[in-house]
């Protein structure tokens, strides 16, 4: 099995056994309403981890409708069922480098940067699962706030996992004897979780640590001596990039994979379905993508589809008109990677509203105008990426994006996005074009702003001049960087009227934005938006 495009794609959910053949069926009994004298007992917990930066309240609640930028997280949250006397529980934690005050995260740069607040955010999403069976029954709560803080911070750092299985080992237990003989009796606990960015990172990571303190028996799983199933994780485009990330030349040893992402990512057995939706147009070294694959293969409840954009155009995020992409929140390229996973969601039996129950605000966040659906067939017919590895099918989209830097290089002040930008948005565009520029003269094969400079051509040249180009000497010198690699993907004949509009109308330059959030990449790593993307697979 390979990346997937959007369309049509397979449905990622694993054969389940008999006894999980059974739990889903009285899941969807108890989500439908069918008997409800059985599903009395039941609880549904949806946890949303959200991604670097990403935060319902500054990006959704607080600004003016037409600064409103929230993430696709956001948006699935806003669409989950919240009915704790029923048993529908929804629980959001903001993205790292935000505030989050139930932990007593300010936010700031550490988070940003480097993931801090992670973990906290993790082992604060462990506390609601406590929480909700006991609200269930008792509607009482059985670790409040500042409670659930102290967990955090006892449970975070280097005494890690041995310190995690004690506390939640012995919360389980005292949850245990507070529900024993009560009614309603907790028949089974279904739980849903979604995670964009490095909140994706987190929700993979909280399900590892969630099955570490549960107990398997009798062909099946238990918290706190309730049946447990996880019946979908439903991430946006996962990046890692805790610690030091791959900022820099390709030969230093930083992938991004410290503290609490370490060894942590791979997709749980336990999962019944995983849908993992990618970024083809995504290139920054600080956001290397972590694939669910392992090795080669696919793990068998888990599927990943790759969708044109940037790191926020699938997981949302941006602002109208910023970086010059002018289209209104429900004409964004985000909007349909979302409206994906929330079909894919209410299919696997998430207790997401229908859309004739959501408010009209939500409705309009969760629909695709049908100008954007029609750009996106367009450019789905037109760029013909076959689905492969996620690193190839990566390359084909970014490939396509940067013929069109290319080939528009002396007319590209003129147009769109950089016509449409504000002046300072105008700079970091301009900054990045030069950056390609720079990545191609690296060839030493003419003036790239020539008219008659062919990339194909000039690192064909390269290739063949061994002596003064050497990359299989060079350790560090990666495909992904490599100038020569580059070059020889680019190809003007496959940009069509349909391929470009949709590149100039909906893809943001995350390089470019990058430069006003943080820094630009290339003054460290050379590069900047001249490059492939870095995938890792598993737990590398």
């Amino acid at each position: 099995m390979s990346t997937q495009n959007p369309a049509p794609y397979p449905s990622g959910q694993r054969a389940l056994t008999a006894r999980e053949q059974l739990q889903r069926a009285q899941a969807l009994a108890c989500v439908s309403g069918k008997d409800s004298s059985k599903c009395r007992g039941q609880i549904h917990v949806v946890l949303f981890f959200d991604g670097t930066g990403n935060n319902l309240n500054l990006d959704y609640y607080q600004p003016k409708p037409d600064q409103q930028k929230p993430s696709n997280i956001a948006r699935m949250f806003l669409a989950a069922r919240d009915k704790p006397d029923d048993g529908y529980f929804r629980f959001y934690m903001p993205g790292v480098g935000t505030p989050f005050p139930e932990i007593g995260d300010k936010g700031g740069m550490l988070g940003t940067a480097a993931g801090a607040g992670g973990e906290a955010r993790i082992l604060w999403a462990l506390t609601r699962l406590l929480n909700a069976p006991y609200r269930y029954v008792t509607k009482g709560v059985l670790i409040d706030d500042g409670l659930a803080k102290s967990i955090t911070e006892m449970a975070s750092g280097v005494t890690g996992r041995a310190m995690r299985w004690a506390l939640f080992t012995n919360w389980q237990r005292r949850l245990q004897a507070a529900l024993k003989g009560r009614k309603p009796e907790v028949t089974q606990i279904n739980l849903s979780v979604f995670g964009f960015s490095r909140g994706a990172t987190e929700a993979r990571a909280f399900v590892n640590w969630l099955y570490q303190v549960c107990k398997q028996e009798n062909g099946g799983w238990h918290f706190a001596g309730i049946p447990l199933r996880t019946q979908f994780l439903g991430i946006f485009d996962t990046v890692a990039s805790v610690g030091l990330a791959q900022l820099f030349p390709d030969n230093l040893p930083f992938t991004g994979h410290m503290a609490w992402a370490d060894g942590n990512l791979a997709i749980h057995p336990a999962v019944e379905q995983c849908v993992h939706y990618l970024a083809g147009h995504e290139v920054r070294a600080c956001f290397p993508l972590d694939t669910v694959r392992r090795g080669n293969s696919y793990p068998a409840n888990a599927m990943e589809v790759m969708y044109p954009g940037s790191h926020s155009d699938v997981g949302g995020g941006y602002m109208n008109g910023e970086l010059g992409i002018m289209a209104a929140q429900n004409s964004q390229m985000c909007v349909i990677p979302c409206r994906r996973m929330y079909e894919a969601a209410l299919k696997a039996g998430v207790p997401l509203l229908a859309m004739n129950q959501l408010t009209d605000q939500v409705q309009k966040l969760l629909t695709p105008t049908q100008q954007v659906i029609n750009d996106f067939n367009a450019y789905l017919r037109d760029a013909k990426v076959a689905p492969a590895s996620a690193e190839k099918m990566h390359q084909q989209h970014m490939a396509l994006y940067l013929s069109q830097r290319f080939k528009y290089r002396r007319e590209f002040t003129k147009r769109a996005p950089y016509r449409t930008a504000s002046s300072k948005h105008q700079q970091y565009l301009q900054r990045t074009q030069q950056g390609i520029i720079s990545g191609l003269a690296k060839l030493h094969a003419g003036d790239p702003m020539s008219p008659d400079f062919d990339p194909a051509h000039a690192a064909a040249k390269v290739k063949n001049r061994p002596s003064s180009y050497s990359r299989a000497l060079d350790p560090a010198v990666s495909p992904e960087t490599d100038p020569a690699h580059i070059a020889s993907s680019l190809d003007l004949r496959r940009l069509t009227p349909a391929v470009e509009h949709f590149l100039e109308s909906y893809i943001h330059d995350s390089v470019a934005g990058f430069i006003e959030t943080a820094f630009y990449e290339g003054t460290f790593n050379g590069c900047g938006l001249f490059k492939f993307r870095t995938v890792y697979k598993g737990d590398e």
